[in-house]
């Protein structure tokens, strides 16, 4: 989907693409300008790499940036880039949806072992620890995002659009909870919607779910960090689209990477309850996730970790369709955030992962 596609999405309802600019001080505990001179030769000659399309697999990358400890080292933008414009998140929405189950957790609202509240056909014994860990066991095609044989796309745009978890739901049990590891966009779906079943029971109508659940992630995950940017996307039964759809700019994703890279601290204060980023962080039965976040392994693995085993191996990354990452580096005390327009296929995401796995390991380790 071109950006232009993404502007007429965001005006048909009601949004716009760019934000006023704000003043840095006013946007936050990240340190935006307070950066000490650095040599970025080699940061600059990556960027025109990237940039420039001579990274044909890579597609159109248009935004990059680089926290260290907290503070902005690099940002550079394509065309359709820019400090103010809002990006799509797709599956990026899923690590987003995870912090803030954490959340409500840490509030005493939810129990991740707890059987769902959502009405399903599946296994009684189904769990939000499951959805997030995408290990439900539900039959759920992911596919190529083919608009007749994808569910994801189905769910989203086709016979599921008006109430995705529902859709979701409706899936057979294919094997018990707990016993195979899938990816599925549906899963998190339907976690967002047991989300918000546990949050607000009270709430009976979409007007009322949508509502209710927009102002609370506002208040208790956007607004801490200076998220000022975040617009998550509802389905027409009001659930939260939280396996895909969460727009912001490069630099509020960039606040969410170091949240996670913080352990849920920001600016002092315990936003995510502790332990639930060292959860986010433990691999299931597919090495290369955890709970809503990819995780490094070594190469050869059966999915592919975005730096490809060549890296920092304490590395995480939120990742969505078409090559868009927030990278999480805590041996570099860094985020990486790339967003763009590539291909979804394999050798996209291997282009992208040599191009990002030089600047990484370049990064100056934490000392001490």
């Amino acid at each position: 989907m071109k950006r232009r596609d993404f502007n007429v999405r965001l005006a048909a309802i009601g949004l716009a693409t760019t934000l006023e600019a704000a003043p840095l001080a006013a946007r936050a505990d990240v340190k935006w300008t307070a950066v000490a001179p650095r040599d970025t030769s080699a940061l600059d000659a990556a960027w025109a790499r990237a940039g420039s399309g001579a990274i044909p697999a890579m597609g159109k990358t248009e935004a990059f940036l680089i926290l260290q400890h907290g503070a902005l080292v690099y940002e550079r933008y394509g065309p359709d880039g820019g400090e103010n414009v809002r990006h799509v998140s797709w599956s990026m929405a899923k690590s987003i949806t995870q912090a803030l189950i954490g959340i409500a957790v840490g509030d005493g609202v939810v129990d991740i072992d707890r059987p769902l509240k959502t009405p399903h056909n599946s296994d009684p014994k189904l769990t939000l620890r499951h959805l997030i860990t995408l290990t439900d066991g539900l039959a759920w095609d992911e596919g190529n995002y083919d608009p007749a044989r994808s569910d994801a796309t189905r769910m989203l745009y086709g016979d599921g659009r008006f109430d995705g978890a529902a859709y979701v739901a409706s899936k057979p049990q294919e094997v018990p909870p707990g016993t195979r590891w899938r990816y599925s966009t549906g899963a998190f779906h339907l976690a967002a919607a047991e989300l918000q079943a546990n949050l607000f029971p009270e709430a009976k109508t979409p007007e009322r779910r949508r509502a209710a659940m927009a102002a609370w992630m506002r208040r208790r995950l956007f607004a801490p960090l200076g998220m000022t940017s975040a617009v998550p996307e509802f389905d027409a039964a009001g659930t939260f689209v939280g396996g895909s759809l969460l727009y912001a700019t490069t630099r509020d994703f960039a606040r969410f990477g170091e949240l996670h890279r913080n352990e849920g601290i920001w600016d002092g204060r315990q936003i995510l309850p502790s332990g639930w980023v060292r959860f986010s962080r433990t691999p299931t039965l597919q090495p290369a996730y955890g709970a809503g976040w990819w995780l490094e392994a070594k190469a050869g693995n059966s999915e592919p970790s975005l730096l490809g085993g060549k890296g920092p191996m304490d590395a995480f990354s939120a990742q969505g369709h078409n090559g868009q990452a927030v990278l999480v580096v805590p041996s570099k005390a860094a985020v990486v955030v790339r967003l763009g327009l590539m291909d979804d296929g394999s050798a996209a995401w291997k282009a992208l992962g040599n191009w990002l796995t030089p600047i990484v390991n370049a990064l100056p380790d934490v000392k001490g």
